[in-house]
């Protein structure tokens, strides 16, 4: 939302200013000399303006952003009574959520596809909204008896997309409190297809060592 100084004042202000233009322009090019929009608004009650006045408000939302948050800035979120909080987050959820947030991603999402599929770059940034199940990286560290650190990355170009119970972690004898990473059978699934099994395909692509920080014996802090 833009800060408070930067609202422009405006020769109507409120939050039907919409309405007020409507009326003003009605009254200068579409004259009634008969009275019928006044007959008609007492036949209805008032229901007749009334419906055009809250109509114009739903879809002139940033008015009533604009006209709320400047009320608030001048006095407060205190002096908001529940109703009028509840129609300014509404507003702001419908504008923000429901009407910009499909506006910007497609905008965004049209700047990649012609980035990827013309101009072969972006990748990184488009991967994610291509919502490819496969080419998945992970990484694991493995802390050394010496205190090194060594750091695998590892890979699977395919991804199984069928799963099924593996019948060897179930049979595999099971002690109390045991890590999974110390049972021969780990997982409790497995891929249904014995050519997509993630264990038989993934491969190392990176692995370093990081070498523990040696430790000075004259610092105070510092442990044997």
């Amino acid at each position: 939302m833009p800060p408070c100084k930067n609202m422009l004042d405006s020769p109507l202000t409120g939050y039907h200013t919409l309405y007020e233009w409507y009326r003003q322009a009605e009254s200068e090019h579409f004259p009634d000399p008969t009275g019928l929009r006044a007959r008609l608004e007492q036949w209805t009650f008032g229901l007749y303006p009334a419906c055009i006045k809250y109509l114009m408000s739903a879809f002139d939302i940033p008015e009533v952003m604009a006209v709320t948050r400047s009320t608030i800035c001048r006095k407060g979120i205190e002096s908001l009574p529940r109703g009028g909080a509840i129609i300014y987050y509404v507003s702001v959820f419908l504008y923000f959520w429901v009407l910009s947030t499909p506006v910007v991603s497609m905008v965004f999402g049209s700047y990649l596809y012609v980035c990827i599929n013309w101009f072969h770059i972006h990748f990184d940034e488009a991967f994610s909204s291509l919502r490819i199940a496969n080419y998945k990286a992970f990484t694991r560290f493995h802390i050394k008896k010496s205190g090194d650190l060594e750091v695998f990355t590892l890979a699977v170009d395919k991804v199984p997309k069928e799963w099924m119970l593996d019948p060897d972690w179930d049979m595999e004898p099971k002690e109390p409190l045991q890590m999974s990473h110390t049972r021969r059978f780990p997982s409790k699934w497995r891929a249904a297809s014995g050519w997509s099994d993630p264990t038989s395909v993934v491969r190392v692509v990176d692995q370093f060592v990081i070498p523990r920080t040696a430790v000075d014996p004259l610092l105070p802090d510092s442990a044997p």
